[in-house]
């Protein structure tokens, strides 16, 4: 009968060094300002927010804008290689261009994420997803 908690035990003393310790995690913010500006006749919205992540970290960015324009969708994303990591928030605003109809004042569903690494192992993600006024 003691053979089966031995075995058990020399288990999961196996297991545990066969998985690598996961990555330390990073602070992360991101914060969708309630209204974006429309551009160029709506080719285009500007979405204000504001980041956070940790000093000497790296981020980038991902927002999507997505608006019923007529029973038809405008919709648009942006990539942002390089956001401030300096430990305090800053002011981003990051220029999103339709790949369909044309955005137009009104209501917009947005969602933005902000992936940030810092050396040698450690990573963060905040996301945030909000209804959004667009505004001339």
């Amino acid at each position: 009968m003691r053979a089966i908690p031995v075995f058990v035990m020399s288990a999961v003393a196996t297991m545990a060094f066969a998985f690598p310790a996961s990555a330390a995690a990073i602070d992360a913010s991101v914060a969708l300002q309630p209204q974006a500006r429309l551009e160029a006749r709506g080719a285009a919205v500007t979405v204000p927010m504001r980041v956070m992540c940790a000093n000497g970290a790296s981020g980038s960015l991902w927002v999507q804008v997505t608006q019923n324009v007529r029973g038809e969708l405008a919709v648009g994303d942006r990539y942002a290689p390089s956001v401030p990591c300096s430990g305090r928030f800053h002011k981003v605003d990051v220029t999103v261009v339709s790949r369909t109809k044309a955005f137009r004042p009104g209501v917009a569903f947005t969602s933005a994420t902000l992936n940030v690494f810092l050396a040698p192992d450690g990573s963060g993600v905040a996301e945030e997803n909000r209804e959004m006024t667009i505004v001339r």
